[in-house]
């Protein structure tokens, strides 16, 4: 390939010169196009690293699988404007793309059986189950405490299904997509991501497995058990809790375990455990749903036990019970006040208080739930979330049990007494600490969930898991049902939401648009926004493991060492990032085209029909000229389209450049004196200029004499692609004359903001990125200063003579020959 690409260059460039310059040209304005591409992504990595407003891991995959195919087409580019320059380039572009989707890649799929363990078989540290159904297995085999049967289906069951199904593709591409910030664009995706699991089927191996285990278990009487099927998800009930956020489906039948399952597999998609997921940089492989069968509960009351309190001068001190009749569900979805039982730790456990008068349970029954989370919370040393439910024959069954996630203690509230006369309500309690302060905003048929604004007061009757996917945009929330011991305050406290509850009538007592202040700390609401509170506030901050895995991704992607292209480490060998290789690409394409040399003949170009003694033949690679050429020989400047020309050409022509010489046939010159006084034709190409023209792009060749220019530009609307680079050289007077002209020329281009590099008699220089007015503007002043210079070393005598002649530059002269 390379050899060929060598010929073919050299072919060109031998004998179709114009081709190989289009073929330049065009090859330039693809590496440039993917240059922008590139920086343009590279920002968003860093404003998805820095911005907090996370993205889901399959996002940020594509995201750099599309980057890193730009990069490889920028290499491509310069490899087709320079074969065989620099082909160690693709080398380090693969070791870096490797190490990248090294660090974003998911983790290993296990398709493997078996696909249902039961409780008793499920070790501590089997990597295939989730914590729930772990904890579980524990607190039956280990504590011996009564768990409903059960068993799980593990997180292998669920890669299979998806590998069954197909579904590992169309569900990335719908994460890539996923935008948790926008609650109707995540509803969206919500909707067709549980669509493609529960239009999927089940692969009947884990059908078989599922109704086996089922089947294993025996009853005393004639009644078909009916059974639970609830969330254990990889990463769930752990350092992140997902409270609330999946599904659980009870009641169910032998005939509907089935579906049961494809629900709560389909509830890993729901618009609120997306939103929790993602915003705790989990990726979807790695939060795999693995799913818990258990025996429904006959029961008589249920409810949920913290062994330490949340809100306590000492929160591990006390235990803190809330019972509800019949299931908890009610209780934790928030819609359901509980009875509140506080107790000692004391072994046995003391009842300390107890609300409503007339309580579910009795001090016993409360004693016992508190004696077994103490065990429970010896066990897992560490505070307990636990649920628990009491049977028809009173008996304790655990249903759950996982960490329980506490707030630091803040120093948020003001003196006593100090806002008084703010207080609207006080005495509310407190299921989420914090202090926060805002417009409030409630529910209703003009008012909906996905319309909450920035730093809301959400003011609701009751407060469902489902809130979670605006909670990032919560100041506080105020609810008349609900507890400390639901779902959604569970997640209000990861998330350092203040949330308080139990407040009656709490719609009626505040109305839309009302600034409150909410002191959760203290269970107090006050009129207005009280900084002197909201000063004092310590929340808690959420970070999860996405920062992380970005930071060590950009490390191969962002970074730049490649910043001097003058620098001994600029070359393939120097580069260190995917940033590098863009960088070094970008700067060898430019000079590609801007070292390009003459074409040696003028085949397929046409003589510039000019207003001044300047010989200029123009090549078009696209664009440049208005007209159909066809064999004409040459093209007024009125047909002549390229915007950056005639903006350099406008300077040339500038009423103030003097052009009273008349033009010096350098060729006829040279070849008279090589051949004995015989002169050469006079529509000779080979020491005129030469212009490479498009419709925003200009690459000229300027002779003036003895001394050289050479200018690249492209001005088109794009301002990001635009670019200006000009070299100098040569001369006919003297060393030290031409040295003298050199610093003319830079003090010029830098009043004009041109980056200058000088090396004795030549110089370079070059624009940043500019829009096309401003450049034409500049290109125009070079035209000038080109104009102006062109037998300037025959009259300069010293830096005082530069400076001077720099001054009068900038005051509009630009004659300064001694024919001028």
């Amino acid at each position: 390939m390379l050899l060929n690409a060598l010929f073919k260059h050299w072919s060109y460039r031998l004998f179709a010169p114009g081709t190989m310059l289009r073929e330049k040209y065009e090859a330039l304005k693809q590496l440039l196009n993917f240059d922008i591409a590139c920086h343009e992504q590279m920002a968003e990595f860093q404003d998805m690293l820095h911005g907090g407003l996370p993205v889901d891991l399959a996002a940020i995959r594509k995201r750099f699988t599309h980057f890193s195919l730009q990069v490889y087409g920028m290499i491509d580019a310069l490899e087709t404007m320079a074969p065989g320059s620099y082909v160690s380039l693709k080398s380090y572009h693969k070791k870096f793309d490797f190490y990248t989707r090294f660090l974003l890649a998911p983790p290993k799929i296990d398709f493997a059986p078996p696909f249902v363990l039961t409780l008793q078989e499920i070790a501590s540290d089997n990597n295939q189950i989730g914590s729930k159904a772990k904890n579980l297995a524990i607190v039956q085999n280990e504590l011996n405490i009564p768990v409903p049967n059960g068993f799980a289906v593990t997180s292998s069951a669920f890669h299979y299904f998806i590998e069954y199904n197909n579904l590992r593709q169309p569900i990335d591409e719908l994460l890539a997509e996923v935008n948790i910030h926008q609650p109707q664009s995540l509803s969206k995706s919500s909707r067709k991501l549980q669509e493609l699991i529960l239009n999927a089927e089940v692969p009947p191996v884990i059908t078989e497995a599922m109704l086996n285990a089922y089947d294993s278990w025996t009853t005393t009487d004639d009644n078909p058990i009916t059974v639970a099927v609830r969330s254990s998800a990889i990463s769930e009930d752990g350092i992140f809790s997902f409270a609330g956020q999946y599904a659980t489906v009870l009641d169910n039948q032998r005939q509907d375990i089935s579906q049961a399952y494809r629900k709560v597999i389909a509830s890993k998609y729901s618009s609120q455990a997306l939103f929790y997921r993602i915003t705790h940089g989990l990726g979807d492989e790695e939060t795999a749903m693995s799913v818990l069968i258990q025996e429904m509960v006959p029961a008589k009351c249920s409810g949920v036990l913290y062994t330490s309190g949340i809100n306590d001068e000492q929160p591990n001190t006390t235990l803190h019970l809330h019972a509800v009749l019949g299931l908890g569900d009610r209780l934790v979805s928030g819609q359901e006040n509980p009875d509140t039982y506080k107790l000692s730790k004391d072994h046995p456990p003391q009842l300390i208080s107890a609300l409503p008068d007339k309580p579910i349970l009795s001090a016993e029954q409360a004693a016992k739930i508190a004696q077994i989370g103490l065990q429970i919370e010896n066990y897992f040393t560490g505070s307990q979330d636990i649920e628990w439910a009491i049977d028809t024959a009173n008996m304790v069954f655990i249903l759950q049990a996982r960490p329980l996630h506490l707030s630091s203690k803040s120093c948020s509230s003001a003196e006593p007494g100090r806002h008084d006369n703010l207080l609207l309500l006080d005495g509310c309690q407190q299921a989420s600490p914090g202090v926060g302060a805002g417009s409030v905003y409630q529910l209703d048929s003009t008012h909906s969930l996905q319309d909450i604004p920035e730093g809301a007061i959400l003011v609701t009757r009751d407060s469902p898991p489902e809130y979670v996917q605006v909670i990032n945009r919560l100041a506080a929330v105020l609810a008349e049902r609900g507890s400390r011991a639901s779902h959604f305050a569970t997640v209000a406290r990861e998330f350092g939401v203040p949330y308080l509850t139990g407040i009656n009538q709490v719609c009626e007592r505040f109305h839309q648009g009302q600034i409150v202040t909410v002191d959760a700390w203290k269970g107090a609401i006050y009129e207005g926004r009280i900084e002197s509170l909201l000063s004092h506030s310590s929340q808690a901050i959420h970070q999860g493991q996405y920062p992380r895995i970005l930071q060590e991704a950009l490390k191969f992607i962002t970074p730049l060492e490649l910043v001097d292209a003058a620098g001994k480490n600029f070359k393939p060998e120097g580069c260190r990032s995917m940033h590098d290789i863009i960088r070094f690409c970008h700067e060898k394409a430019l000079v590609s085209m801007f070292t390009t040399g003459r074409p040696g003949t003028g085949r397929g170009a046409l003589r510039l029909v000019a207003d001044i003694p300047l010989d200029v033949f123009l090549f078009d690679v696209g664009g440049g000229f208005s007209t159909e050429v066809n064999k004409r020989q040459s093209i007024p400047l009125e047909e002549v389209a390229s915007v950056p020309f005639h903006a350099v050409w406008k300077g040339l022509t500038n009423p103030g450049v003097q052009w009273k010489q008349k033009p010096f046939d350098w060729e006829a010159y040279d070849k008279i004196e090589l051949a004995g006084g015989v002169p050469p034709k006079r529509d000779s190409f080979a020491f005129a200029s030469y212009a490479v023209i498009g419709t925003d792009y200009l690459h000229f060749n300027i002779r003036f004499g003895y001394h050289f220019t050479v200018l690249d530009v492209m001005c088109g609307e794009n301002e990001a692609e635009n670019h200006c680079m000009l070299r100098f050289a040569g001369g006919g007077g003297d060393y030290e004359q031409r040295l003298l002209r050199i610093d003319f020329i830079a003090g010029v281009l830098e009043g004009l903001e041109f980056t200058v590099d000088k090396k004795a008699d030549l110089l370079e220089a070059k624009l940043p990125p500019l829009p096309a007015g401003i450049m034409k503007e500049k290109l125009d002043m070079t035209g000038r200063l080109l104009g102006a210079t062109k037998l300037m070393d025959m009259v300069l005598v010293d830096q005082q003579m530069v400076a001077e002649y720099i001054q009068d530059f900038y005051k509009g002269r630009y004659s300064f020959s001694q024919e001028g």
